[in-house]
């Protein structure tokens, strides 16, 4: 039997959503470098579960945070 997992992001309130996106972001790029294929790819699976999640609450990311977070070595 398979067990689902319901998100604990599901419950965060709006701006705490948003900051832990960003954060997970970082870290995705982190993951990404240290070439960890298998983690990297079940972090991508949380966010973008997250950012559905966000764009299902019609929130925004501030855009110059993204960009620096992606971006930022």
């Amino acid at each position: 039997m398979n067990v689902i997992e319901f998100p604990a992001f599901k419950k965060w309130k709006d701006e705490e959503l948003v900051e832990v996106t960003c954060r997970e972001m970082a870290r995705l790029k982190s993951l990404l470098e240290k070439e960890n294929n298998e983690e990297y790819w079940k972090e991508v699976m949380i966010i973008n579960s997250m950012i559905i999640e966000i764009k299902r609450r019609n929130l925004k990311i501030n855009e110059e945070k993204l960009i620096e977070n992606i971006l930022k070595k």
